[in-house]
């Protein structure tokens, strides 16, 4: 295949953009075979000219192919190919003048160098562009006529002089486009680093102190490095033009089907993601943000739609819409959503919420004056009554608000502190909430409380004890009360630590998904109580409180069934607790699990008893084996009369439908008198027995037995 063959193929496979790499690739071929048809042997310097040709002109054909689709200036390629040619030439063959010839040509080699980038239109603007290009022009210009022309003048020192303004030019620009192209930059400092060197050899050729064929390869490559950065963006096109012929066309997305991808259907709002991604953009280019982020919805439009159903409420949504976005569209403090001539300052965020952002640093006001001012102008352009048929409605708009002060603050999380004030708001009843940090601090701390509270319950940190419960006039004992401690971490260095009891991290451990398994714990820890008790001869129950709706589960029974197999432990030795409150919040799931748990044989006690009508209903319906009552409120206070008298009721009570009666929190010699007095009979707390640890049990029981014999 000859050359011009290969050339109308190039063209017309670019032209109809179809693979033309195989004539680009064949071009290449023919062109480096060239030395192959050499009749006699190559010089090195000789080589590297045959290697130069063989770059060089698939390039220089391609950039002239490409000139209109990018913008190179080809004719410097050229006039570099030609001088290195010229400067090559004159090392190998000429021998009359060559010192004469070599500079020249050096000299028109680094001028072309460094002249290329400012006539190169796909560069930007350069400082002082017209001022480096005379200089470099005048300088080798007059550099070429003196070593020409005066004798007399030291070539090889104006050689360096020549060459070191230059290049003091060149890196001045290369320190000017650095901070806005940084990668675009460590190539042009190879190439810089290479110039110099081909200065310095050029100069240490001069002198006898370098081989030719070192400065040839020297030349060389500062050739290739800068046909590659003077060519960098045409080699990028052909990259991306042969990898988009192998990739399928991708279909174009119609305006209207953008829109909507981006907007609401039902009141053409922007999307949340669309206002987070416009929103995002406009954020990185402030150096210094202050926005509010505002979400507000309408109080109780959720009624609207149980009414009239989602078509028809989305006529009136579409009504309020319009009425927000018609005054918000007025307000030049609010962030615009669309990057088009149209103006939507409003966006809909999930569900009946909206959001709008505000730019804080427009206007000179305290911030909570400007937010007040937006949110006062939003609730009044809200129509009086809006109509649908015949149904009408008056709206009221709720607004939850945060801040964004730093580049750090991730959006996203911004609105959903304004959403969660919102939520405040709503449960507050106010018009406009603010989103506190405290609030963020206390949920941090919450779950910084869930994750060691899970580590605790995994590596068997939580402590257990036991709590005798005792007939007050013999001291007998009734059964045993177990339950726990965790000692959680308040110091930094986790040297000091607060002493939680069940009541109060039992919360905690529903939030973190573990009081499963700490139930679960308890239950081995009662079964493991109960077979130290029976070695000893002690056949009383244990009980434990499973006072969450988490654990109304079947397969809590289940695990309970399985313990008791495994200790070889009657279920009926043990008693479950479950407080009133949950017995009357949770009545349907509270009555399958009793009588799952009454199936076992298992008793059954009602905690913290009030003595409340719903709690009597379901006494009646249930048979429980106990009740216990807080003593914590009979103290010497003045107002203890209401209290003793409420207790004593609950005591009566408890004799009257004749189930045992526990006080618990007898803490002290008062409590304990006072509650006796008025016929309490049955007791726990730290004045009778103080908690014991599983350990410490079986020694208690035998001191006890020693000192109340008849308690055996």
């Amino acid at each position: 295949m000859d050359s011009s063959c290969l050339l109308n193929d190039l063209i017309s496979k670019y032209n109809h953009k179809k693979l033309w790499r195989k004539s680009f690739f064949g071009l290449l071929f023919a062109l480096f075979s060239l030395p192959s048809y050499a009749a006699q042997p190559f010089s090195f310097i000789e080589y590297n000219l045959a290697f130069v040709l063989g770059v060089s002109l698939p390039i220089l054909l391609i950039s002239v192919l490409l000139n209109k689709k990018i913008t190179i200036v080809w004719q410097f390629p050229a006039l570099l190919t030609l001088s290195i040619f010229a400067f090559l030439y004159s090392l190998a063959q000429l021998t009359q003048h060559q010192t004469t010839y070599v500079l020249t040509a050096a000299s028109l080699f680094l001028a072309f160098i460094y002249l290329w980038p400012y006539f190169n239109q796909t560069e930007k603007t350069i400082k002082n562009k017209h001022i480096h290009v005379i200089v470099i022009t005048a300088l080798s210009t007059s550099y070429i006529v003196s070593i020409w022309f005066f004798s007399a003048i030291n070539a090889y020192f104006t050689w360096l002089l020549n060459s070191a303004v230059i290049l003091i030019i060149a890196l001045v620009r290369l320190i000017q486009i650095h901070p806005q192209q940084k990668p675009h930059t460590r190539r042009m400092l190879i190439q810089w680093l290479l110039a110099l060197s081909f200065a310095i050899n050029t100069y240490l050729w001069l002198n006898a102190k370098i081989t030719v064929n070192t400065l040839s390869l020297i030349c060389v490559l500062t050739y290739l490095i800068t046909i590659m950065n003077g060519n960098w963006l045409l080699i990028q096109k052909i990259i991306s033009d042969l990898s988009s012929l192998k990739e399928p066309k991708v279909e174009q997305i119609s305006h209207h089907e953008l829109f909507t991808y981006t907007h609401d259907p039902a009141t053409r709002l922007p999307t949340h993601q669309h206002a987070l991604k416009h929103f995002e953009q406009i954020l990185k280019t402030n150096e210094q943000p202050d926005y509010a982020v505002i979400v507000f919805q309408p109080v109780d439009f959720i009624e609207v739609n149980t009414f009239l159903g989602h078509q028809n409420s989305d006529v009136l949504l579409l009504q309020l819409a319009y009425c927000l976005q018609q005054k918000t569209a007025q307000n030049n403090a609010l962030i615009n959503f669309e990057k088009s001539g149209e103006v939507i300052k409003l966006a809909r965020l999930q569900g009946l919420r909206f959001l709008i952002i505000v730019d804080l640093a427009a206007s000179h006001h305290p911030d909570k004056a400007v937010i007040n001012d937006v949110c006062k102008q939003l609730a009044v352009s809200v129509p009086k009554a809006m109509s649908f048929k015949s149904f009408s409605l008056s709206f009221e708009l709720a607004f939850g608000v945060s801040l964004i002060k730093s580049h750090d603050e991730n959006v996203n999380k911004v609105i959903a502190y304004a959403e969660d004030a919102l939520l405040k708001n709503k449960e507050n009843k106010q018009s406009i909430n603010y989103f506190d940090n405290a609030q963020l601090l206390h949920t941090e701390q919450q779950l910084a409380k869930m994750e060691a509270l899970k580590t605790a319950i995994i590596d068997n940190q939580i402590s257990w004890y036991i709590q005798p419960q005792l007939a007050l006039q013999d001291r007998a004992i009734q059964g045993f009360y177990l339950s726990a401690y965790w000692y959680q971490s308040s110091g930094q260095e986790n040297t000091q630590y607060n002493k939680l009891v069940l009541e109060q991290f039992l919360p905690i451990a529903e939030l973190s998904g573990d009081i499963y398994l700490l139930a679960r714990k308890m239950i081995t820890e009662a079964f493991k109580l109960l077979a130290q008790l029976h070695q000893l001869g002690c056949y009383k129950t244990v009980a434990i409180n499973l006072s969450s709706k988490y654990l109304l589960e079947p397969d809590l029974i289940d695990f309970i069934e399985q313990r008791s197999h495994q200790y070889n432990i009657a279920c009926k030795y043990l008693l479950v607790e479950l407080s009133e409150k949950l017995i009357v919040s949770e009545k349907t799931l509270t009555k399958e699990f009793i009588d799952q748990l009454k199936a076992l044989e298992i008793k059954i006690a009602i905690n913290e008893f009030s003595g409340s009508y719903e709690a009597l209903r379901f006494l009646r319906k249930i048979i429980v084996d106990q009740i216990k009552i807080n003593c914590q409120q009979l103290t010497d206070h003045e107002d203890m009369a209401t209290d003793k008298a409420i207790t004593n009721a609950l005591i009566n009570l408890a004799s009257t439908i004749d189930i045992p009666l526990i006080g618990t929190n007898i803490d002290n010699a008062f409590t304990e008198q006072v509650y006796s007095a008025i016929g309490g009979r049955l007791a726990q707390g730290n004045t009778l027995v103080s908690a014991l640890t599983p350990a410490e049990v079986q020694p208690w029981l035998r001191a006890w037995h020693q000192q109340y014999p008849h308690t055996k």
